[in-house]
């Protein structure tokens, strides 16, 4: 009973040390799988462009300075490459250079917490290598997948060779601008004299090189009681103009121009005889309501100034003052 009892304490203090060195060796197991970060600084998203190419983040641990190359982290993932552009106020405007994970990339939104690290990010595992683990020893699906990776990064890059310089000379940074304006054009009253009447309208500009723009406008109104009572007639306004974009103070851009303005106008009931008028209008008045509505129409090389005043990135009032136009709306660039 004594060589029974010292077998089975023999067998339990076996188990128990093979148990703490399992223990341990879990532990030392999970250390060096762990991956080791840097002291990374927590910011938050406060806006992002309507291209999602340029981020302001919060810069309260004053972790990171004008010109300095950043990282954009997610969950300990590795999201995106960026420079910061311009600090102000404790935030930064950054411009987004590389994205490394699509997926995590289009997860950030205002408000998202991220982590930044400055400079080398080589700390992070290169994609090549989490590849290989998720692979395992089947070298045609390491082959495979490098190659998807080699895709994902051709069309992911947005910019390898950017620079701070890069389009230093551009006011406007941005390539398209669309607004919604309401003003008046000029055309001719029924009496013939020259009259200013209410149109909306709406523009698409595009900038075709530094500082040089060009925009197509587009407007409609309805006029009524033209050419005579009971009659409308619809004024069609297309515009083409060429502009020069000038820095101006308190966030402001004037843009002269050059250009040339279509008018059109229709009016099916004038010159026709309205059978239960009475008396019947003559001959003379009716080709005078066409011809009314012919001088309404015009061909003309036009020139005037567009205002933009930036409320918010992204975001103009605008005003314009010109030949073909007086107007103001608001803009949009993108």
């Amino acid at each position: 009973m004594k060589k029974i009892y010292i077998i089975l304490s023999y067998i339990f203090l076996l188990q128990a040390q093979c148990f703490s060195q399992s223990v341990l060796d879990e532990i030392d197991v999970s250390k060096s799988e762990s991956r080791l970060f840097p002291d990374l600084a927590t910011e938050k998203v406060q806006r992002i462009s309507f291209s999602k190419r340029i981020f302001i983040i919060s810069n309260t641990n004053n972790s990171f300075s004008t010109g300095d190359f950043i990282s954009l982290i997610s969950h300990e993932e590795l999201v995106a490459r960026a420079v910061v552009a311009k600090l102000k106020n404790g935030s930064a405007g950054i411009k987004i250079l590389k994205i490394h994970s699509l997926e995590d990339w289009k997860k950030l939104g205002e408000n998202s917490v991220i982590q930044v690290l400055k400079g080398d990010d080589s700390i992070f595992k290169s994609k090549s290598e989490r590849v290989e683990e998720i692979a395992g020893s089947d070298s045609s699906e390491v082959q495979k997948l490098l190659e998807e990776e080699d895709l994902f990064n051709k069309t992911t890059i947005l910019s390898d060779d950017l620079t701070l310089d890069e389009n230093k000379n551009r006011i406007i940074k941005q390539d398209n601008i669309i607004s919604l304006s309401y003003g008046t054009v000029q055309a001719i009253g029924s009496d013939g004299a020259t009259e200013r009447y209410a149109q909306p309208s709406g523009q698409w500009a595009y900038q075709i090189d530094d500082n040089i723009w060009g925009e197509l406008s587009f407007g409609q109104n309805l006029i009524s009681n033209f050419p005579e009572e009971n009659l409308d007639t619809k004024l069609t306004n297309l515009t083409i103009r060429l502009k020069y974009t000038v820095r101006a103070p308190f966030y402001s851009f004037i843009q002269p121009y050059l250009g040339y303005q279509i008018i059109d106008a229709s009016s099916p009931g004038a010159g026709v005889a309205d059978p239960t008028a009475n008396p019947q209008p003559t001959d003379e008045e009716l080709a005078r309501e066409i011809q009314l509505v012919e001088n309404s129409a015009s061909n003309s090389v036009i020139f005037g100034v567009s205002l933009l005043k930036r409320l918010v990135p992204g975001w103009f009032i605008r005003a314009d003052l010109g030949s073909d136009i007086i107007s103001a709306g608001v803009a949009l660039e993108f």
